[in-house]
């Protein structure tokens, strides 16, 4: 076992209300999104897995983050208050940060490579995971997150992102 991290495309109404009432958001979300059998979890279309190589693959996009502002640093979102692995991304920032991913290489990603980048502050799994013995599924997280980014822009959504 270990921690995954999904990425669910949700519009920004949706965002909204589960600020004002978290609480009662939750057991929606994790009933119709993040549960397989739920209305809204269409893999692939409004939800992105990405399995346990998720840091280091956000950490190898953040760092090469071109923006003046740095505005990767959000990409795994803004925690939602008490609700321990889920945060947010609003619209707006989504289609901010797809404009600075669509500008990122694979060759990018490979050469922001650096285990001793990742060690403080750790990034998970780092070092057992590695670009040596691990890289194609390093590299499919990343290509997770780009699609993920992406699709999300294209439709004018935000991101819930659910670590667990």
């Amino acid at each position: 076992m270990g921690i995954v991290c999904e990425f669910y495309l949700v519009y920004n109404n949706f965002i909204n209300e589960f600020l004002e009432n978290p609480e009662a958001f939750e057991r929606h979300f994790y009933d119709n999104y993040a549960s397989p059998d739920g209305e809204f979890h269409h893999e692939g279309e409004d939800n992105f897995y990405c399995d346990k190589a998720w840091d280091i693959a956000s950490f190898l996009i953040r760092q090469n983050d071109t923006s003046k502002e740095k505005i990767l640093s959000g990409l795994l979102g803004q925690p939602l208050e008490n609700l321990e692995g889920l945060s947010y991304i609003k619209a707006i920032n989504v289609a901010e940060m797809n404009k600075i991913l669509n500008q990122i290489s694979l060759q990018q990603i490979e050469e922001a490579y650096d285990e001793s980048k990742m060690q403080d502050p750790y990034i998970y799994n780092a070092g057992y995971i590695t670009k040596e013995k691990s890289w194609d599924y390093i590299l499919h997280d990343v290509e997770t997150i780009f699609t993920a980014f992406k699709k999300a822009a294209e439709n004018g959504k935000g991101i819930i992102v659910c670590k667990g």
